[in-house]
């Protein structure tokens, strides 16, 4: 919101900033350029005085005799033309300009040179165009700057330089003329330098002043006398005339060089005025500008602040109903508990913001009113939910009933490898019930049948799982599991079995292993080597199953790991998921569950002598004695006195012979002789024969009870179970060869 504020006061500012910024730039350009240009000025004043001295220069030259140097004319232009160069360094002149001085003060060494012919009209030629060329500098080095007046003063300076050279070339050539020589070439090159400086007089006047023309015209007054003379020397012997030429070309020139010393004291005057003008205007415009944003940012801090406190207080109140408040209350609307008013946020303005807060003090209320009646029709639909559940396992478990029943008097194999697929198919049915129990928040109905070895817990998961016969058991240790967690421990290594073989290739193995741990607990792993999961998504697993997940509807999809979270959590038992570490290159998933010590109970004792349910205090250490172990009544038959265990204070060689000697299997043999030998009282009074039930009944000699040729149900014939025993053996291998061919084809 600040920001849109600041964006709606700021872009008129920003544009008439912007606006401002550009001219200011634009006279900080100017008076750079002027500055630059007034560095140059040493050079073009320099320009001016080596034009003069050039001329002079030239005029000695052309009145020497033959054979004659003029030194002192020479080197003062020598001395001159040093300090133009150090000028030109310091003042970084443009590479055209450059280059073009020095080229006019090189060729002036190569004119000294050439002089040495006695040309006359061609030394004063070349003397006057290094003065036009060096003439030539001075617009163009004002150019810079980029003023047209400041052009135009150069142009002017330019001609008055060029104009009173011309005066020198002709002053020049008039000394060159000797008498009775042939000088009609020299007089026709000063006729020429006449007439081009009508062309300059003319350019010179419209760039002066009105004082400035003024003395210009009263300077050239003889310019017109002395092109008629030279005109007409030209067909006329007027020699005796030209010597008078001299004098007002001297006075014109004299009054030519204070106008070109007038016009750039002007110039250099001009331009450093001009320079610190405009430095002074951007300097000036910069303060404005900078004081006119300082003033705008102000103003707009100013009205972002009043607009956006309130903002910000909504926005705090906003988030602390959202994270806060709105969850405290949700909260306790699901516990039932009395219901806090709403607090409002505390702003009371009329304008639109206050009407905004005023707005979301209704939707506290709303939402505080429908959490409440989503919290109420969520707990219905949970208890129907529930309902419906357990009428669902209901229903199994007697469906579970009827199998077992149909199990016990089915002697087809087929059939009865059919059933034990139905039976097998409703223990998965009653787990998915239980699971819909947890997934309605609720708890499975548990039996209290004691203790539950570790063999009984890991087969009975084991029997829960479609692929059984892929879940091979590694190692099992002993010990039993609470009565309390047995069940939902049982549920949970369903869970992962289920998961591991059917994320698995089904012709591997799913290993089961359990072993204790060091804290007195047992550590169960479900190995698979199967398709194994991206690390992203198992560390989003286990977040779920030691976090805890929220019913969604994404829940359905992953029930198994939402179940193994719910009940590992009620017991304290932690559930992790990590990859398989195979030394075949196989991935796979490998999932740890670790039950705590106090749900263990190791040789028929607590582990540890941790406390079990709840208790805060420890009971005294207990050292259990070691428990015989236990034998089977097949074993008490054939087992002898030679292999039994005296007493302490016998031996088996002090032992009688009828004690080392005598079997179980003796006293069976005597009752069976004594069942078969006949009774002394055989017959009654009147000769009939008499008989006792069982009198003569041997062990195993007993036959099964029958009521018109069928066995009664009171009683087991031996027969009859090892039928049983061997339908059920043959339904197995035929179900365990069809499983087999169907994974093979």
């Amino acid at each position: 919101m600040r920001t849109k504020i600041s964006v709606v006061l700021l872009v008129p500012v920003i544009i008439a900033l912007t606006l401002a910024g550009a001219r200011v730039k634009a006279e900080q350009d100017q008076a750079s350029r002027l500055s630059a240009v007034r560095d140059q000025l040493p050079v073009v004043q320099g320009v001016a005085e080596l034009a003069d001295l050039i001329d002079q220069e030239m005029v000695a030259t052309a009145s020497a005799r033959p054979g004659v140097v003029p030194t002192a004319q020479i080197d003062a232009v020598n001395t001159k033309v040093t300090a133009i160069q150090g000028d030109a360094d310091f003042a970084d002149l443009p590479s055209e300009t450059g280059r073009a001085l020095d080229t006019a003060l090189g060729r002036l060494a190569g004119l000294r040179s050439a002089n040495a012919g006695g040309d006359p009209v061609g030394t004063a030629s070349g003397y006057r165009d290094i003065v036009y060329s060096l003439a030539d500098l001075v617009p163009g080095l004002v150019a810079g700057a980029g003023d047209s007046s400041l052009d135009a003063t150069a142009n002017t300076a330019r001609s008055l330089v060029q104009l009173r050279t011309s005066l020198a070339v002709q002053e020049a050539l008039l000394r060159s003329v000797r008498p009775a020589g042939a000088n009609q070439a020299v007089l026709a090159a000063a006729a020429q330098a006449s007439a081009e400086e009508t062309v300059l007089n003319s350019q010179a006047r419209r760039g002066l002043s009105a004082d400035a023309a003024e003395r210009f015209a009263s300077a050239t007054t003889s310019a017109t006398d002395r092109r008629a003379v030279l005109q007409s020397s030209l067909a006329a012997d007027r020699q005796s005339e030209l010597s008078q030429l001299l004098l007002p070309i001297a006075t014109e020139s004299a009054g030519l060089g204070d106008l070109v010393t007038g016009a750039f004291a002007t110039l250099t005057d001009t331009i450093s005025a001009q320079t610190n003008d405009t430095r002074s205007r951007a300097l000036r415009d910069a303060a404005l500008v900078i004081g006119a944003l300082l003033g705008a940012l102000a103003i707009a801090l100013w009205m972002a602040r009043s607009i956006v406190s309130p903002m910000r207080r909504l926005h705090s109140a906003a988030l602390d109903a959202a994270n806060r408040r709105l969850p405290d209350t949700i909260a306790r609307v699901h516990k039932g508990e009395p219901v806090p008013p709403v607090e409002p946020v505390g702003i009371t303005t009329g304008e639109e913001i206050g009407q905004l807060a005023h707005a979301f003090d209704d939707m506290q209320r709303q939402a505080v009113r429908l959490a409440g009646e989503q919290a109420e029709l969520r707990k219905q639909v949970s208890e129907m939910f529930m309902t419906l559940a357990r009428r669902s396992q209901s229903m199994v478990e007697l469906q579970l009933t009827v199998l077992e029943g149909l199990e016990s008097n089915e002697r087809d194999p087929q059939r009865l490898d059919e059933l034990f697929r139905l039976d097998h198919l409703a223990t998965r049915l009653r787990r998915n019930g239980e699971n819909l129990q947890v997934l309605a928040g609720g708890t499975p109905a548990r039996y209290d049948t004691g203790p539950v070895s570790m063999v009984e817990l890991l087969r009975g998961a084991t029997s829960e799982v479609k692929d059984y016969q892929r879940v091979s058991l590694v190692n099992v240790p002993n010990g039993s599991v609470r009565a309390q967690a047995a069940a939902d421990v049982v549920h949970i290594l369903a869970e992962l079995l289920e998961n591991a073989t059917r994320f698995s290739p089904p012709d591997e193995k799913v290993y089961l292993t359990a072993d204790r741990g060091s804290d007195g607990g047992l550590l169960v792993e479900v190995v698979d080597n199967g398709l194994g999961m991206a690390a992203e998504d198992l560390e989003a697993a286990n977040h779920r199953l030691a976090a805890g997940d929220v019913v969604s509807p994404e829940t359905a999809r992953r029930m198994g790991l939402f179940v193994v979270g719910r009940l590992a959590s009620l017991h304290g038992v932690t559930v992790r998921l990590r990859p398989t570490l195979s030394h075949s290159g196989r991935t796979g998933v490998t999932a740890s569950v670790h039950l705590p010590g106090e749900l263990i109970i190791a040789d028929g004792g607590p582990v540890n002598g941790k406390p079990v349910n709840g208790a805060t205090t420890p009971p005294a250490p207990v050292v259990v004695p070691p428990q015989p172990q236990g034998r089977t009544p097949i074993f008490d038959r054939v087992v002898s006195n030679w292999f039994t265990e005296h007493g302490p204070d016998e031996s088996a060689e002090s032992a009688p012979p009828s004690r080392n000697w005598v079997t179980p299997a003796d006293e069976a043999r005597r009752a069976a002789e004594s069942a078969v030998r006949p009774a002394a009282n055989a017959v009654t009074a009147a000769g009939l024969p008499t008989r006792k039930p069982g009198a003569q009944l041997a062990p195993g000699a007993a036959l099964p009870r029958t009521r018109g040729g069928a066995p009664t149900g009171d009683f087991r014939d031996p027969a009859a179970v090892r039928n049983n025993l061997s339908r059920h053996y043959n339904g197995m291998r035929a179900a365990r060869q069809r499983t087999a061919d169907k994974e093979r084809s």
